[in-house]
């Protein structure tokens, strides 16, 4: 008994001076895996208590763990890992080369459309034009994710500038009635882009301040009216993009051109005669942006699921022995993967 006991405790000095060892390992791919994650604390994936009892350990058994760095992680690319992960890249390569570049240019334009910096069917070539008025918001323009503020008193520079359908623009004579080779010339097909309308609008001549259907006044009250109408009203009036925008998103409903018959029906449910119902015109405009928000999160679904399977899945697979699905690229070591979903 005597003599197994140094064997013993040899063997359990080796057991316990391998255990930073694993837990450093552990430690690095943890750590490599919530970077690729995009989880900025590792030891909340991990567990803080780890990494607390790994500070805890002896200086002598410490000198026995590595600087788990660069030279960890090519030690842990061996041959056929490196065969697995060529094959990969290859199939990625084949199947996906242009994606990347499209994807850059996409996400670009998706970005300025969130922001509120460009909107389908605008000139590039134009000025933005930013609002100088005071008083109320238009009320829930905070979710239209517009740039701009969205003032009341614009929106309603605009609105007074439109007496129907006809009144926004030459339908008989848009640019897409004029097109080479229509299949019906009798009846072409009458699109009114964003800028085209923006450009009418500013040059319409104001006629009149609308009122509220319900109570008759002015709307936003006799007050603002009496302190803008004069100024609402002038010739060079700068009517903002971001109103503008709100306008044209009520029949447009994220698309870059309007036609004569959406347009026609958002008239008749907010603007009928001389009055302005605001709540209603509030309502569809939110409705009309969320339908580019809706685009928007579908858009980046499809891209989580794109580069899941192209690239993030295989890397997992191939040197931490994960599965997180996302297709079959990439293959785990002998033991089988650790699935985490």
């Amino acid at each position: 008994e005597k003599r197994q006991r140094p064997s013993q405790q040899k063997h359990q000095t080796t057991t316990a001076s391998s255990i930073p060892v694993v837990r450093g390992q552990l430690a690095f791919k943890m750590r490599v895996l919530c970077l690729i994650l995009g989880v900025s604390n590792a030891s909340a994936f991990v567990g803080s208590r780890a990494f607390q009892e790994q500070r805890k350990s002896s200086s002598s058994a410490s000198m026995m763990v590595p600087e788990f760095g660069s030279d960890f992680l090519m030690s842990e690319i061996t041959g056929d890992k490196m065969g697995e992960l060529v094959k990969s890249a290859a199939i990625v390569a084949a199947f996906g080369g242009g994606l990347v570049p499209a994807a850059f240019s996409a996400n670009k334009s998706m970005m300025g459309t969130m922001s509120g910096e460009r909107a389908g069917g605008d000139d590039p070539n134009a000025d933005k034009i930013f609002t100088t008025s005071s008083g109320p918001a238009l009320p829930q323009s905070s979710l239209l994710f517009a740039k701009d503020k969205i003032n009341l008193v614009d929106v309603v520079a605009i609105v007074g500038r439109i007496k129907d359908t006809a009144s926004i623009a030459d339908w008989a004579n848009l640019p897409s009635t004029k097109r080479e080779n229509l299949s019906d010339p009798s009846n072409p097909p009458m699109w009114l882009p964003r800028g085209e309308f923006k450009k009418n609008i500013r040059k319409a001549k104001f006629t009149g301040w609308p009122s509220d259907p319900s109570t008759g006044e002015p709307v936003g009250g006799a007050e603002l009216e009496k302190a803008l109408g004069k100024q609402v009203g002038g010739a060079n009036y700068p009517i903002p993009d971001s109103a503008l925008d709100a306008v044209f998103d009520t029949w447009a409903w994220g698309s870059g051109i309007a036609t004569p018959d959406k347009v026609e029906t958002q008239l008749k449910n907010w603007r009928v005669g001389k009055g302005f119902d605001v709540a209603k015109f509030s309502k569809a405009a939110v409705s009309g942006r969320s339908v580019t928000g809706l685009a928007i999160v579908t858009f980046i679904v499809i891209q989580v699921t794109v580069y899941g399977a192209l690239f993030i899945a295989p890397l997992l697979r191939v040197f931490f022995d994960i599965d997180i699905g996302f297709g079959q690229l990439g293959s785990c070591g002998e033991n089988g993967c650790t699935t985490l979903f």
